[in-house]
């Protein structure tokens, strides 16, 4: 199989998701891109509709916005994968728990020419790339095969679906 179709990103699936989800922190978790965020304290969010615009309860199991939520179920199989180069933030909205997926792991496989070169992973060990950002400007994150299984494993996402990479443009992100 082609190093390619060994990834996939999560997509938001819009015939339930009628919110979007917002970090909310004044400590500026948002702006470290290429850095750990250590803390305990929880990184607060907002979930707005898209209808009122007004706050609203969360009622998803994984959030595919600009930042990556996970509720609480998912919480052992991520940090048993105990993923390099990514954090694990709590995060709340209202009184509602989730896990902030704050990935710096950031291996450039940006081509100008050919898009994403993912032959430059052949020289990276898996464990060093389960889960990366594909350059240090994008809000995308690439999820290998075995943590999408780990993931579904515990239960099948139905706010956020897996998508290959292969498959996925930015287009059909917001199709």
């Amino acid at each position: 199989m082609p190093i390619k179709d060994e990834y996939y990103v999560f997509s938001n699936d819009y015939s339930k998701v009628n919110f979007v989800v917002n970090m909310n922190d004044t400590r500026r978790l948002g702006i470290l891109r290429d850095q750990a965020i250590l803390t305990n304290i929880p990184a607060s969010f907002e979930c707005k509709s898209l209808r009122t615009f007004k706050p609203i309860a969360a009622a998803f199991d994984i959030s595919a916005s600009i930042k990556l939520l996970f509720d609480m179920d998912y919480a052992q199989p991520l940090a048993e994968l105990d993923l390099y180069k990514n954090s694990l933030v709590p995060a709340k909205i209202i009184d509602k728990d989730y896990l902030y997926l704050h990935c710096y792991n950031i291996i450039n496989i940006l081509d100008d020419e050919v898009g994403f070169d993912f032959e430059k992973l052949n020289s990276i060990a898996l464990e060093n790339r389960l889960v990366f950002r594909p350059s240090f400007e994008s809000i995308i994150v690439f999820f290998h095969q075995s943590v999408i299984d780990a993931i579904v494993a515990i239960k099948t996402p139905s706010y956020a679906k897996p998508v290959k990479v292969s498959d996925w443009t930015i287009e059909s992100e917001f199709s």
